[in-house]
């Protein structure tokens, strides 16, 4: 599973949304090896390929 990760603090955790290639499966995660995780056991289920795409941080201040 690929993951594109944008450059940022290390003290916060950053928010992914993994993406399946061959089906509508889409989930969020907190990290890198939430992200991960989610990704693999997909692809052991079904054979699929993943991406994990970090979202923006959200503005706490809005």
């Amino acid at each position: 599973m690929a993951t594109k990760e944008t450059a940022s603090s290390h003290e916060e955790t950053k928010r992914f949304l993994v993406e399946c290639n061959g089906c509508s499966y889409e989930r969020s995660a907190d990290g890198r090896l939430e992200a991960t995780r989610i990704g693999n056991d997909h692809r052991r289920e079904t054979g699929h390929e993943l991406v994990a795409i970090e979202l923006p941080p959200t503005s706490r201040n809005a």
